[in-house]
């Protein structure tokens, strides 16, 4: 599943847990899927965002690494 898929997926159980809020007759049943559709909502908003952040994280590992291969060789006297 993409990232797209899974916050769209996302979007609508946020609005299928929305309707669900408003149909609801006890104030607590209201409130669990108002929280949840919120919730939701939330989520899919910040898949794209982790996903960012993500890459970086590995963009930054890896560059770790290859630094580190550089560093390697210079103390053992390879040219670098």
């Amino acid at each position: 599943m993409t990232d797209e898929q899974l916050a769209a997926m996302h979007r609508l159980l946020a609005e299928h847990h929305g309707n669900l809020a408003k149909e609801a007759v006890l104030d607590v049943v209201q409130q669990y899927h108002a929280n949840l559709a919120r919730r939701l909502a939330d989520e899919a908003a910040l898949i794209p965002r982790r996903r960012a952040i993500l890459e970086r994280l590995r963009e930054r590992e890896q560059q770790k690494t290859e630094d580190g291969d550089v560093d390697k060789s210079r103390t053992q006297g390879e040219p670098g």
